[in-house]
């Protein structure tokens, strides 16, 4: 990557977590990409962190049914309403 994106979403993959969690975790923090999402479907959550002084921390997170069929405003979209019981799909 010569240009980092503004925004990385990573959706983990049964199998991959690792992977996923800390490899793709790591190199986009070097990478200095400002804000980076974790999405795990199988666990019904979201993270979402923000690069602060190198580091990446947490800004959102949300997990569960109770947590994920809301509505929010989430770094770096704090203009829009994200309404996550959609993203999730509600529950049966």
């Amino acid at each position: 990557m010569t240009i980092p994106p503004d925004w990385v979403c990573e959706i983990l993959a049964p199998g991959h977590e690792r992977k996923d969690r800390v490899m793709h975790f790591i190199r986009l923090q070097r990478a200095g990409v400002p804000f980076y999402w974790i999405i795990a479907p199988q666990e019904r959550a979201l993270i979402a962190y923000a690069l602060d002084a190198g580091a990446y921390r947490a800004v959102f997170t949300a997990k569960g049914v109770g947590e994920t069929a809301v509505k929010g405003c989430i770094p770096p979209f704090m203009e829009i309403e994200i309404d996550l019981g959609l993203l999730f799909g509600q529950p049966h």
